[in-house]
């Protein structure tokens, strides 16, 4: 993801299309279910999916006069149902559908959600919730503690085959065994009364409560799941400020908003996703969406104040790295030499001023600067075509070069320039032509968990707020998202002693050590940190700007 694996993001999909002036980042996790399943109708009551539907006015005041935010959208990577989520366009949906004990408010610290307090035993390894006794399901079914434990349990299940659940829950005793297939039940989950729920850890965390944010740990409804198992997710009974109203893929989504939700109810009567393509900017400015983006070639004029729609302007700054995988166990990057001038040969400053027109941070390490941890004495390998050439002429491939391909996620034969710019460099520096290879969405996060690929255009957008959701989920070798199997003893180590520590500021400085060992093996290239240039109608109030996923739409108001 966000993990939000998360998520976690796919490389450049619909990233510039500076022709026609669209800047569009989609960051979507590390992972993926292939089922299908979700991506159907969601409202039950009709048997075709409904037609497309905007705002009915091209005027402004048409989309503002209503009580409906009309926002792009992307078709959701998994069903969304919390423990497959595994990509920050459908943990999007989900946590404003499904909630947990605790949430990321906007400030990104953790707060209480379904639980409205929690004690901590003294060895840090106990965790007791205690429930807050209005919360009901959207059909109006109150939520108990034995609700949690199901939930917990269910996603545990080794035949449901979560993709996230060792990842973020792996801390809770016995949710491993059972997902290894060791154990018939989770015995570190204990629901103790209706209203009380005890969590036990196999060691202390600094960063547990921030891991429960993370769909994978939201509760569902038994009784619906088990009622019908493969298409409870058409309309899922969750616990959100929002429902989910409709789901006609490839055209929209529409949640309505939940009335009875435990920490106030929204603003907005509805929200539509539009998920059918086209220009979002000209969907924009003909009064069809209330949230868009600045065009590249505009971007200057509409920061210094000279564009009509400077007012409208709301940077948002991404908790997120787009990044080069290289996999250490395919050849040449089993030379890391190889790997070195690979990651030397990238002019990442000249693409963002060019290419970008400067829309984009250069990514000088993989810890974002949003990270709390993040260190500016960190860094990984600069622009240095000299040294670059001297490296492979010291690898061992330095006379038989095997063919390399860069994977990437989009359409064949639609090569993004952003990489088709950093191909160039890797031929006119290193003399190696890199082939780029498109593959659809589904078949990208198979390859990527199998480990198949030499070279991936990668990203990772934050789950939660903490360098553990970096660099722990992704290099540890434990880690199932660790798809390259990338191994280091030292860094193995640092993680590990990381995760058990308790102070935080020991806790980062160790984060710090590792990654930047892992940035010297060269096995990931940090290229951007993304930014979201936005646009927002002056009607719609209260609209967050947050660097990652969280419940937000609650917050926010129309007024004409």
């Amino acid at each position: 993801m966000s993990n939000r694996t998360l998520t976690l993001m796919m490389g450049f999909v619909a990233f510039l299309i500076l022709v026609v002036g669209v800047i569009l980042i989609v960051v979507v996790a590390s992972g993926g279910g292939d089922d299908n399943g979700g991506t159907t109708q969601a409202d039950s009551s009709s048997g075709s999916a409904k037609t497309k539907t905007t705002a009915s006015s091209s005027s402004a005041s048409g989309i503002c006069a209503g009580n409906t935010l009309y926002v792009p959208g992307n078709d959701p990577n998994s069903l969304l149902d919390p423990i497959q989520v595994v990509d920050v366009g459908t943990s999007e949906y989900v946590v404003e559908i499904f909630g947990g004990l605790v949430t990321l408010g906007l400030d990104l610290k953790v707060q209480p959600d379904i639980a409205k307090r929690w004690d901590v035993a003294q060895d840090g390894t106990t965790y007791t919730f205690h429930l807050r006794d209005d919360v009901v399901f959207h059909n109006g079914k109150r939520v108990t503690a034995r609700d949690f434990k199901y939930s917990l349990e269910r996603a545990a299940d080794p035949t449901n085959a979560s993709p996230t659940v060792k990842a973020y829950l792996g801390d809770v005793v016995g949710i491993r065994d059972r997902f290894d297939g060791k154990a018939a039940s989770v015995s570190g989950v204990k629901d103790v009364d209706d209203r009380t729920l005890q969590l036990t850890l196999i060691d202390p965390s600094d960063f547990f409560l921030a891991e429960l944010t993370y769909p994978v740990a939201f509760v569902v409804d038994k009784d619906q799941v088990e009622k019908d198992p493969r298409n409870w997710t058409r309309k899922p009974n969750g616990t959100g400020p929002f429902k989910l109203a409709e789901f006609s893929p490839t055209e929209k989504i529409r949640l309505v908003k939940n009335d009875r939700y435990h920490l106030g109810a929204p603003k907005l009567d509805e929200i539509d996703f539009q998920l059918s393509g086209g220009s979002i900017v000209t969907q924009y400015q003909n009064n069809e969406l209330h949230v868009g983006f600045v065009p590249g070639v505009d971007l200057e004029a509409v920061k210094s104040g000279s564009s009509p729609v400077s007012k409208d302007y709301h940077p948002q700054p991404n908790m997120a790295t787009l990044y080069i995988n290289l996999n250490p166990k395919k050849p040449p990057f089993d030379d890391p030499k190889v790997r070195q001038a690979f990651a030397m040969s990238i002019d990442r400053e000249n693409i963002n001023t060019v290419l970008l027109y400067g829309t984009q941070r250069v990514a000088t390490s993989f810890l974002p600067p949003e990270m709390p941890g993040h260190s500016d004495n960190v860094t990984g390998y600069s622009y240095d075509p000299d040294r670059a050439k001297q490296l492979i002429k010291e690898s061992k491939y330095a006379t038989n070069m095997p063919r390399v391909v860069l994977n990437y996620g989009g359409s064949a034969g639609n090569d993004p320039q952003l990489l088709q710019a950093i191909q160039k460099g890797w031929q006119d520096i290193l003399g190696v032509q890199v082939d780029l290879q498109a593959i659809d969405t589904t078949a990208f996060l198979r390859e990527q968990r199998k480990g198949n690929f030499q070279m991936l255009s990668d990203g990772w957008s934050a789950d939660y707020p903490d360098p553990e959701d970096f660099l722990g989920k992704l290099f540890a070798s434990d880690s199932t998202l660790n798809y390259t199997g990338y191994k280091n003893d030292d860094v193995d180590a640092l993680l590990q002693q990381a995760r058990r520590e308790t102070d935080r500021t020991t806790r980062f400085t160790l984060y710090n050590q590792a990654e930047k060992k892992i940035l010297d093996d060269a096995v990931v290239i940090p290229t951007f940190w993304p930014v979201d240039h936005l646009l927002v109608k002056p009607c719609v109030k209260n609209f967050p700007t947050v660097s990652m996923t969280v419940p937000k739409y609650r917050y926010v108001e129309i007024k004409p």
